[in-house]
């Protein structure tokens, strides 16, 4: 479990904490969809070289990068102060948290929901 512990807050974080992103307006989305999104804007600017096209998967690229970073050393410096022995429990705690956090309303995902704000599933609509 002590190996795998960071990887597990990571993962669990990057798929459902809301971050802030940027683009035509701005939202609150789990770092997975900027993952995400900036996959998609890959291809885009190969068969679009143009700069509207750049710009996009530059900030996106950007934002995922940012984001997985910051996810990564807030998982860390969690670890850190979690004794290894308490690791497991935290883990399910954790785990239970971010799938309660899932379920409240307060994504906001203009690019696929709309400007209201969502939930989890509706992130991915």
């Amino acid at each position: 479990m002590d190996r795998i512990f960071r990887p597990l807050l990571w993962a669990g974080f990057s798929l459902t904490l809301p971050l802030p992103y940027f683009m035509i307006e701005p939202g609150r989305v789990p770092a997975a969809q900027l993952y995400l999104f900036a996959a998609v804007t890959g291809p885009l600017l190969y068969t679009d070289p143009g700069f509207t096209s750049g710009f996009i998967a530059g900030l996106f690229l950007a934002q995922s990068v940012l984001a997985g970073v910051l996810l990564w050393l807030l998982a860390g410096w969690i670890a850190r102060r979690i004794a290894p022995p308490q690791r497991a429990r935290a883990a399910v705690a954790f785990a239970v948290g971010l799938v309660v956090l899932a379920l409240l309303p307060i994504y906001r995902a203009p690019l696929t929901h709309g400007p209201t704000p969502t939930n989890w599933l509706g992130v991915w609509r």
